[in-house]
């Protein structure tokens, strides 16, 4: 499976799967957005076999660029596993303290993080495009997360899948005016055009986001691949419209 390992060790497991036009749909792991479910399905059987995690521990949710969090439990298996309607719905947000349950997230140019704890164990994953940045999805969830011990931010890494980067995600003045509602000097992550437009840095202000709620600066491994150039690895609903969707995704071993 062609995808970006971020760790895997005795403890927990956590990735993000990329494009591959040699497989079926592009590896493409999301059914709300392909173009034969039976495809999908092909993608999410072969990684729960090199996983040797079975779909019936996979918990998904079904996005809906929400500020909203859930806490995954034992309850939830196969939950959007196998059927896009028995997803966990309008969750933007999952995370797990439970072992042998496999969470994650589907993004093309959104940012996708994966945050894992170690020392407790628990993990979680993020979606969150420009309207779940001006939601502040990731500072709501990573201060639900510390005010609950499920992390500690001194011992938190957080690992960004690629997504849509400064030098090419181009929005209007109705978009910057929502990120200016956010609680922290966003000016560093905007660079304003002469057309009414800008470009803004949304790893960035989500980076900020986990600065501003005490994770360490070497914790935070952002990603260098834009999801508008790098075409052989990476989906990009600005690019192509209709696409596939990476799969940011981990569980506890």
């Amino acid at each position: 499976m062609k995808q970006i390992t971020y760790v895997n060790n005795s403890i927990v497991f956590g990735a993000t799967t990329l494009k591959d036009t040699s497989v079926p749909e592009n590896n493409n792991m999301a059914l709300h957005v392909c173009l034969d479910p039976e495809k999908v399905m092909i993608n999410r059987y072969q990684l729960s076999q090199e996983l040797n995690q079975p779909l019936s521990n996979w918990a998904l949710p079904w996005q809906k660029h929400t500020a909203n969090i859930y806490e995954v439990t034992q309850k939830d298996k196969q939950k959007g596993a196998f059927d896009k309607d028995t997803s966990i719905m309008n969750v933007d947000a999952v995370y797990t303290c439970e072992k042998n349950i496999l969470i994650g997230v589907f993004t093309a140019d959104c940012v996708g993080i994966f945050l894992v704890d170690e020392t407790k164990p628990s993990i979680c994953c993020i979606h969150s495009g420009w309207k779940g940045t001006v939601q502040a999805i990731t500072d709501k969830c990573v201060k639900e997360l510390i005010q609950n011990k499920i992390i500690n931010p001194k011992t938190t890494k957080a690992f960004f899948s690629p997504s849509i980067l400064f030098d090419s995600l181009e929005v209007g003045m109705e978009v910057i005016d929502q990120i200016k509602q956010l609680n922290f000097d966003v000016e560093p992550f905007i660079r304003y055009m002469p057309n009414q437009k800008a470009f803004i840095d949304n790893q960035g202000l989500n980076i900020q986001m986990l600065l501003n709620n005490g994770l360490n600066i070497d914790n935070i491994y952002p990603s260098k691949l834009d999801t508008k150039k790098e075409l052989n690895d990476c989906f990009s609903f600005r690019n192509d419209k209709k696409t596939g969707e990476h799969f940011t995704y981990g569980y506890i071993k």
